[in-house]
């Protein structure tokens, strides 16, 4: 996969777009969308575990990352065009869609105009139409924020001069914090006022309490169409999330069809930071049941079977446990919950079913776990087909 510093562009209207991609060519295709202010460098983590079962390409939306900036006023609707043309120019005919905040909007948007495209949609941290600001994110303190955002002289103030989005929205947004060197690279597109101005725009595109009207009636066209969908979905829910509670995502993906709900055991808005390996596991399931639904894809495991493994968090299992679960994301492509208990615990289920635990002299590591999940796995497969051999 491409550096930061590398990336391919492709001319794209008046202007051009870089992106990241990864996995071979003959595979499906997976479109990953970012949101405001970041780029397709938040997928970084995500794009090396779901390359073997997809085409992954993750573009930075004009006016982010290490695209263009033509001289626009950066809309939404500006985007949606600037979208539409990257995939014409990629040729991307059809593909699973993975996106997180504006992101979000522009893969409902294209899913409601052009349902031929979308095989397939995972999404997070979700933009939709909010009827009051009492209804915005679940900080009184953010509310307030955007507020200032949308108030003429107050907003281009503290977005263009003072770069707050970057330097105050994004990292307080990433429970485990920002490095140095991330920061860097996420404040690298928008070094001048005028170079926010992508920044500046997005906030006041939110459609809340009925304005902008034309985004408003957008969206909820948009949403509309997506509750009467029938590709497969899966709805990320972050623990405790910023614009969507884990209650607000269950409440949500209820009334949705053919929608799982995998709720993150961290995460407030850029999900991407906290949790890439679980919401990468979560999008290899939603694409291997979608290409593979005999069950015979390169995930192991249905929907129905989920994977947990719980451990003593006073007696510092947790390293082993996280550890154990990115060896069953990296091997089986497997979505893992973590729990915390006490007394010593350290167990792996399988569908609530333990299939291996810490006893006396024993604690499992991690070629155990993965041996042990794979053939209850394969016990559960057999035992569906009649006893016959998978």
């Amino acid at each position: 996969m491409s550096s930061d510093q590398t990336l391919p562009a492709v001319r794209v209207l008046d202007s051009t777009m870089a992106y990241r991609e990864a996995g071979e060519p003959g595979l499906p295709v997976a479109l990953f969308l970012h949101g405001n202010p970041t780029s397709s460098f938040i997928w970084r983590h995500i794009l090396p575990i779901v390359a073997g079962s997809a085409r992954c390409i993750a573009p930075d939306l004009i006016g982010f990352g290490r695209s263009g900036k033509p001289e626009i006023g950066y809309r939404f609707f500006d985007h949606v065009a600037y979208l539409d043309a990257f995939l014409e120019v990629m040729g991307i005919e059809a593909a699973y869609i993975v996106a997180q905040d504006w992101g979000t909007a522009l893969a409902f948007e294209l899913a409601a105009r052009r349902p031929d495209i979308v095989k397939g949609l995972a999404f997070m941290e979700f933009i939709r139409p909010i009827p009051t600001w009492n209804d915005f994110h679940q900080s009184e303190v953010a509310r307030e924020t955007f507020r200032k955002f949308r108030t003429p002289g107050i907003g281009e103030d503290m977005i263009l001069g003072q770069n707050a989005f970057v330097e105050r929205v994004l990292p307080g947004s990433v429970q485990r914090g920002l490095d140095v060197q991330e920061m860097e690279i996420y404040r690298a597109p928008f070094a001048t006022p005028k170079s926010r101005t992508p920044t500046w725009r997005l906030p006041n595109e939110l459609p809340i309490a009925g304005e902008p009207a034309d985004v408003w009636q957008t969206l909820d066209e948009a949403h509309a169409a997506l509750r009467v969908s029938d590709y497969p979905k899966v709805l990320f829910a972050g623990n405790p999330g910023a614009l969507v509670s884990p209650a607000y995502a269950e409440a949500f993906a209820a009334g949705l069809r053919n929608c799982r709900l995998f709720k993150l055991n961290s995460g407030l808005h850029y999900l991407q930071e906290d949790e890439p390996e679980a919401i990468a596991a979560g999008v290899v399931d939603l694409i291997s049941g979608a290409e593979h639904p005999s069950g015979h894809g390169s995930a192991e495991v249905e929907p129905h079977q989920p994977i947990t493994i719980t451990y003593c968090g006073p007696c510092g299992y947790e390293s082993r446990a996280t550890q154990a679960a990115r060896s069953l994301t990296d091997e089986l492509g497997l979505p893992v919950e973590l729990k915390a208990g006490k007394g010593g615990v350290f167990q792996v289920a399988v569908a609530g079913q333990v299939v291996t635990s810490r006893r006396k002299g024993y604690f499992p590591d991690n070629a155990d776990v993965v041996r042990a999940v794979r053939e209850a796995l394969q016990r559960r497969r057999e035992n569906d087909q009649g006893g016959m051999p998978v």
